[in-house]
């Protein structure tokens, strides 16, 4: 079922990085973030970042070592025996990835409503919406993973062409730059905003998914994964300095979860908001696309070691299964039936749990990986505590 490697090259696989980690997130979480930390969100994001590099060092060992389509999922299987610990831990990585398109779909289906004035935001046409698009994308990624990579290249080269124009347009007029937003947050509103921004990179994982089909597995992967993340870290601070110094602060508190379209809104006016509209669906179609290409190779590796269903294993279209069949009938389900706020906790302290189980993973079989006991355990480290950073962030004030 596997192609030829070589079907995907380095920047297929840092499309496809990008495309899962600039997804629908950043358009959400960025007025968020600076609503709580204000100009110190420069701060959270190179933190996060930094923390995903060193989770990056564990994925590129392993996935260096051992070239398998199930990405994570195999890494824990190897490294804990135990079913029930590697078992568990693949599968919560699983439903937090099929919550997280179940999420970004839904955003879509919000999105096209109000692009089509005559169709009326209700359930059953957001629904309806998110449906379409889920299908769609479900039917693209059990095509061969060439497919996906170019059509994922294509999707994240247009959105993030637009995202760099609002960055350039906003360096190119500073007549219009405006004293620096700052909500004066205090040391737990900073903590908070740096579990929030992680949610921001979650993602990057998914180029691992790609390792039978490079060639040179062992550099590429690495190259990919930190190529994608010095990308996205960049990307994210001039993003940051954008919305920080051309939005007004009334302007942010009212459209918190749109401050970039706002942004974009003031700097090239209604053109400006229409292509920024244009990227943030574009975002939740790579975000779902991507995820999408995950879940499914991580699928088939655990119905291959009985963790799940023989399903997973049961061809149903071209390189598809009855268990993509079915994990895709189960995620339309979920977007109708659930929240946004009940989605993206679970996702994120999920993800924040897959991502400490890599480090452990990396760890026990750090002398077969060659990785560095400092590196792994300095990167665990910074996860905890962003971990802890995070539940405090959801904690009843």
């Amino acid at each position: 079922m596997l192609q030829n490697k070589s079907s995907m090259n380095l920047l297929n696989i840092v499309a496809l990085g990008i495309g899962s980690i600039v997804g629908a997130g950043i358009f959400a979480l960025l007025g968020q973030v600076i609503l709580l930390s204000g100009h110190k969100a420069y701060y959270s994001f190179i933190i996060a970042g930094v923390t995903a590099m060193f989770s990056g060092y564990s994925y590129a060992r392993l996935a260096g070592r051992y070239h398998t389509a199930g990405g994570l999922t195999d890494y824990f299987h190897i490294a804990f025996p135990e079913k029930w610990i590697s078992g568990g831990l693949s599968v919560v990585y699983m439903l937090t990835s099929a919550i997280s398109i179940s999420m970004m779909a839904k955003a879509f289906g919000i999105y096209a409503t109000e692009l089509f004035d005559r169709i009326p935001p209700t359930p059953l046409w957001i629904n309806s919406f998110a449906a379409l698009l889920i299908i769609s994308l479900a039917f693209l990624n059990m095509l061969q993973a060439s497919d996906v990579g170019r059509s994922e290249t294509l999707i994240v080269g247009i959105k993030m062409t637009i995202l760099l124009i609002l960055i350039v347009v906003a360096f190119a007029r500073p007549e219009m730059k405006l004293a620096p937003v700052d909500f004066r947050a205090g040391p737990t509103d900073f903590l908070r905003s740096i579990g929030i921004t992680f949610f921001a990179y979650a993602g990057y994982g998914v180029i691992t998914n790609a390792t039978p089909y490079v060639k040179n597995p062992h550099k590429t992967i690495e190259r990919g994964i930190f190529l994608t993340l010095g990308i996205i870290i960049l990307f994210y601070l001039g993003l940051t300095y954008v919305v920080l110094n051309y939005t007004p602060s009334g302007d942010l508190l009212h459209n918190t979860d749109t401050a970039v379209t706002a942004v974009a809104d003031r700097l090239i006016g209604s053109w400006g908001y229409a292509f920024m509209f244009l990227a943030a669906v574009l975002a939740f179609v790579s975000g779902i696309n991507a995820t999408f290409f995950s879940i499914f190779r991580i699928s088939r590796s655990l119905g291959e070691q009985k963790v799940l269903p023989a399903i997973y294993e049961r061809k149903f279209w071209r390189q598809g299964t009855w268990g993509n069949f079915t994990t895709t009938a189960l995620i339309i389900a979920a977007t109708v039936a659930f929240d946004f706020s009940s989605i993206v906790n679970l996702s994120s302290a999920a993800y924040l749990v897959s991502y400490l189980g890599i480090f452990a993973a990396d760890w026990r079989l750090r002398k077969e990986t060659e990785s560095s006991p400092a590196v792994i355990l300095v990167g665990m480290t910074l996860m905890i505590l962003i971990l802890v950073a995070f539940i405090v962030s959801i904690l009843p004030s």
